[in-house]
């Protein structure tokens, strides 16, 4: 079962990332300085161009919605589990 959560959570954070990176906007400057800051603290300050910054951002926002889907993901299994042991706990009582 794990293999099917890991599957429609990297499936679903694909999607979302997919219709984010079609929205028209410019990347936040939160975001700009947050992937400046990590890649000084990685030792890759050459990377802070405006190239490999759009890619970095790109990186950053799959692993957002990575997150986001997993969280949703893991919601959806949590009550079904609940569902279902309600559901069997009521019929054996009957």
């Amino acid at each position: 079962m794990w293999l099917v959560n890991a599957c429609v959570t990297v499936v679903g954070a694909w999607f979302v990332n997919e219709a984010f990176a079609r929205l028209p906007f410019d990347m936040p400057y939160a975001v700009d300085v947050f992937l400046r800051g990590v890649l000084r603290l990685v030792g890759h300050s050459e990377l802070a161009n405006p190239d490999d910054m759009e890619v970095l951002a790109a990186g950053l926002y799959f692993l957002l919605a990575l997150v986001a889907v997993g969280l949703f993901v893991w919601l959806v299994n949590w009550l079904v589990r609940g569902f279902l042991a309600r559901r069997s706990g009521a019929g054996a009582r009957g």
